[in-house]
C-alpha cells in the first residue's frame, strides 16, 4: 500500500513539474505547447490537423486575397509603374513589375527566365499548391502562394533549432510582408527599438488588439490604405474603443467629429534610413526613368480629408463629403505619361484621379522625351512604335498629382524618440500653423476672430470621466 501511494505522489509531482515548467515556457498558457515544435519539424498537414478549416479561411481571407489582386488584376500601382520592354498586352505591364520592379530584360527567352531575377522565395515557401491564386488569363504565368509559417512563425534564426508558432506579431507582420510601406508611410514599425516611437507598442499592444482577427479575416480601416472588404464586416478598433472616457475637455472633444485622432497624435514623422527603406517624397517617371526623390530629414506630415472611400489614385476627399474626417499623411509627388484616352484625364491631369492607362517606360525612352516640355508632348503624341505612320499615342499628356498615404502608426503620448509631442491648440491655430488651411478647403483658419485668439493660452488637460451611476428607481 505504501509503495502505491509513494507511486501515485511521484506520479503527481512528475505531471506538477511536467506543468509549471511548461507554463513558464509559454507564459501561463499552456494550450501554445502544442506549437512548441523542435529540431524544426513543420508541415501544413501539421498545422491542418488540428485547423481543418485554415486552408479555406486563408483561400478566403480579405487580406490574402487584397495581395494576391496587385499582382493578377489588371489595376497598376503608382508607386511601382511598369518597366517592361514588351508590347504583349496591358496585363503583362502590369502584374510582373510588381516583383521586377528593375524591369525584364528585353532579350529574356521568357518569364520563366526572367523569374530567376527576383527572389522566389520572396512569395513562394513550402508547398507551392497552397493558397494559391492563379492568372486564370495565362498571361502573366504567374502566381502567390504563402503557408502558415509565413505569419505564425517565430525565433526563425534560432540555433538550437527549436521554433515557436504563434500569433502574429509586430516582428512577423512588419518584417514578413510590410515593411515595403515603410517607404510610403515612415512607420518605425521594422525598427528593434520601434517601442521608442510608438505608445502603443511601448505599452505592449499587439497588431490584433486593433486589426481584430477572426477566420483569417484581419480586420483593417478603409481609410489606412483606400481598400476594404466589399462588406465592410471586418472593421478594426477605433480609439474611442479602448480609450472610452477620456476627455481634452469640452473645446478639444468637439473636433473629434471631423479631426482623427492620429491628425494630434502623429505630429511628426522619420526620415532618413529607415529599417525597410528611406520615405519617398517624389517619384518621376516623365524620361521613362524612375528618379526617386525621399526625405532624408525628419518631416511634417501633411493633412487630408479621407471618408473610407478613395478609388482611382490616391486623394483627399472633400471636406463637405459624407463622413469626412482629417488624417495625417505622407503625400508622394507623381509625375508620368498617360495613354490620354480619358477627356477627364485630358483635360484634368493634374487634378483627375483617375487611374488611367500609363504609356510603357520604354516608350516613353524611346520617343525622346527632352527638357522642353512642349516639344516632349509632341514627341510622345508623334511616337510610332511599329513604324506603320500612325502614332500610339495622338492624345499622350504627362501627368503630376498628388498621391496621398494616411498614417496610423507611430502614435505619440507626451514625447516619442522624434522629440515632439502631440499637437495642441497653438501649433494649428496660430502664425505658425502646420495646416495648410487652403489645401484642405477653407478660405483661412475657420478658428481665427476678431481680435486674434492667444491661443498659445489654452491648455490641453487629459481626464478620465468616471461612469455615471445608474439612476435609483423610484418606487412608488
Amino acid at each position: 500500500m505504501t509503495k502505491v501511494i509513494i507511486g501515485f505522489i511521484v506520479i503527481i509531482l512528475t505531471l506538477t513539474i511536467i506543468i509549471f515548467f511548461g507554463n513558464l515556457n509559454y507564459n501561463g498558457n499552456q494550450a501554445q505547447a502544442a506549437h512548441y515544435i523542435g529540431n524544426g519539424s513543420w508541415s501544413d498537414e501539421a498545422c491542418e490537423g488540428c485547423h481543418s478549416t485554415a486552408d479555406t479561411d486563408v483561400l478566403n481571407s480579405y487580406h490574402v486575397q487584397n495581395v494576391n489582386n496587385k499582382f493578377i488584376e489588371a489595376e497598376w500601382n503608382i508607386l511601382h509603374l511598369n518597366l517592361l520592354d514588351t508590347t504583349a498586352g496591358k496585363r503583362i505591364a502590369a502584374g510582373c513589375d510588381q516583383c521586377h520592379i528593375h524591369g525584364i530584360p528585353a532579350h529574356s527567352a521568357s518569364i520563366a527566365t526572367a523569374a530567376a531575377e527576383v527572389e522566389c522565395t520572396s512569395c513562394h515557401f513550402r508547398k507551392d499548391d497552397l493558397y494559391t491564386v492563379h492568372d486564370t488569363d495565362g498571361i502573366i504565368g504567374g502566381s502567390i502562394t504563402t503557408d502558415c509559417a509565413t505569419c505564425h512563425q517565430e525565433d526563425k534564426d534560432s540555433d538550437d533549432g527549436i521554433i515557436d508558432w504563434t500569433s502574429p506579431s509586430e516582428i512577423t507582420c512588419a518584417r514578413e510582408c510590410h515593411l515595403s510601406d515603410v517607404e510610403v508611410t515612415a512607420q518605425m514599425w521594422g525598427s528593434d527599438d520601434y517601442n521608442r516611437y510608438d505608445v502603443h507598442a511601448n505599452a505592449n499592444v499587439t497588431c490584433l488588439e486593433c486589426h481584430v482577427t477572426e477566420n483569417h479575416q484581419i480586420s483593417k480601416d478603409s481609410i489606412v490604405n483606400f481598400s476594404k472588404p466589399s462588406d465592410n464586416t471586418y472593421p478594426m478598433k477605433q480609439c474611442i474603443d479602448c480609450h472610452a472616457g477620456i476627455t481634452h475637455g469640452m473645446i478639444v472633444d468637439a473636433h473629434l467629429k471631423k479631426v482623427g485622432c492620429e491628425a494630434c497624435h502623429v505630429p511628426i514623422l522619420p526620415g532618413g534610413e529607415l529599417s525597410g527603406g528611406m520615405p519617398i517624397s517624389s517619384i518621376d517617371y516623365s524620361t521613362g526613368h524612375k528618379k526617386v526623390t525621399y526625405r532624408h530629414q525628419d518631416f511634417l506630415p501633411s493633412f487630408g480629408w479621407f471618408n473610407g472611400i478613395t478609388e482611382g489614385i490616391p486623394h483627399s476627399c472633400d471636406k463637405e463629403d459624407p463622413d469626412a474626417i482629417l488624417k495625417p499623411c505622407n503625400v508622394i509627388s507623381i509625375t508620368w505619361w498617360d495613354e490620354g484616352n480619358d477627356k477627364n484625364i485630358t483635360s484634368n491631369p493634374n487634378s483627375s484621379t483617375l487611374r488611367g492607362i500609363p504609356i510603357l517606360l520604354s516608350h516613353v525612352r524611346a520617343a525622346g522625351i527632352i527638357k522642353d516640355s512642349n516639344k516632349s508632348i509632341k514627341n510622345m503624341q508623334n511616337f510610332d512604335f511599329n513604324y506603320d505612320k500612325i502614332p500610339d499615342y495622338p492624345d499622350a499628356v504627362l501627368r503630376n498629382t498628388d498621391a496621398y498615404y494616411p498614417v496610423s502608426h507611430n502614435i505619440v503620448s507626451k514625447e516619442s524618440a522624434l522629440g515632439k509631442s502631440a499637437l495642441w491648440c497653438a501649433d494649428c491655430h496660430g502664425n505658425t500653423s502646420v495646416i495648410d488651411w487652403i489645401a484642405l478647403g477653407y478660405e483661412s483658419d475657420p478658428a481665427q476672430t476678431d481680435p486674434p485668439t492667444d491661443f498659445t493660452t489654452y491648455e490641453v488637460t487629459v481626464e478620465i470621466i468616471p461612469e455615471r451611476p445608474k439612476p435609483v428607481e423610484v418606487i412608488k
